[in-house]
């Protein structure tokens, strides 16, 4: 399997091939972890129910404080530790939490993104990650989660894969899941996000898919290496246009300023440096 490209590598293309592939790819990654088929099923639902239908409840909660539920904070908790790493204890206490404190909180989280135009300051980001941590059981990553949901576009959640990603060179050290490392992943990420134009929550996905490509089926995977190749090869693409461009200026340049009785010699402008590059060129355009 070819390399993921780095964040600074990576295409448009790789990116959406990868949410094309996600759906399947996540419920071979479940499938892997969870052997019990209600389980399964409980844990499929609520992949469907964080993507899909609670987007769709918070445009109504918007309209009265913007907070969640007790009950929301809870399923999102269940689903962060089946699709991540399982953190058993995490659920019981969450639930020690006064369900309208939980509105509360993350209602002010929700009103401290909203305190600027645009897209959120690391300041304000800070400020609402603050409010949804005074929950308990409520750490950066998963009020990082919390975040995401009020602006899937500009927070990312603090996501295993997605570090892994951004910052291979740390595979081999353990995460703390502290504020700091968080921070270093939102600043990464903005202009990532920026430049591919994708929502946090679709290079979320994305990512997900970078980390586990060993559930990735043959048509997949040659699927997101063609998508992984698609760079390297507009790369090419342009270098020869480019040379060739340069070719014809000097040829051009060369004739005004070349007897007409030695162009044609060998070395000259025809025969030398203006040919070898033409070998080039031909020889990458038979390449692609």
């Amino acid at each position: 399997m070819a390399p993921v490209p780095a964040p600074s590598a990576i295409t448009s293309t790789a990116v959406q091939t990868a949410l094309e592939i996600y759906p399947s790819l996540v419920v071979k990654a479940y499938q892997s972890k969870i052997k019990d088929p209600k389980k399964l099923k409980a844990a499929l639902e609520r992949e469907t129910w964080r993507f899909e239908e609670l987007p769709s409840e918070f445009v109504d909660q918007k309209a009265q404080n913007g907070g969640l539920s007790k009950d929301q904070v809870e399923r999102l908790v269940q689903w962060k530790i089946t699709h991540g790493q399982s953190r058993p204890f995490l659920p019981a206490m969450v639930r020690r939490n006064d369900a309208s404190f939980v509105t509360e909180q993350t209602a002010l989280g929700y009103k401290t993104l909203r305190s600027e135009p645009g897209p959120p300051s690391t300041a304000t980001v800070i400020a609402a990650l603050d409010a949804v941590c005074k929950l308990s059981g409520i750490g950066p990553a998963t009020g990082t989660l919390l975040l995401n949901i009020f602006d899937p576009a500009n927070i990312p959640f603090f996501q295993d894969e997605m570090y892994a990603w951004l910052f291979a060179e740390s595979k081999a050290t353990k995460l703390k899941y502290n504020q700091k490392e968080y921070l270093q992943l939102f600043e990464t990420v903005r202009p990532v996000l920026k430049k591919l134009g994708v929502k946090a929550v679709e290079l979320e996905k994305a990512s997900y898919v970078f980390g586990h490509m060993e559930f990735l089926d043959e048509q997949e995977r040659n699927k997101l290496e063609a998508a992984f190749g698609n760079e390297t090869a507009q790369d090419d693409k342009q270098e020869a246009l480019d040379e060739e461009k340069d070719v014809a200026q000097h040829t051009t340049e060369t004739k005004r300023t070349t007897p007409r009785s030695k162009r044609g010699l060998e070395g000259g402008p025809e025969t030398g440096l203006n040919e070898q590059k033409r070998k080039k060129i031909r020889s990458k355009t038979r390449k692609q």
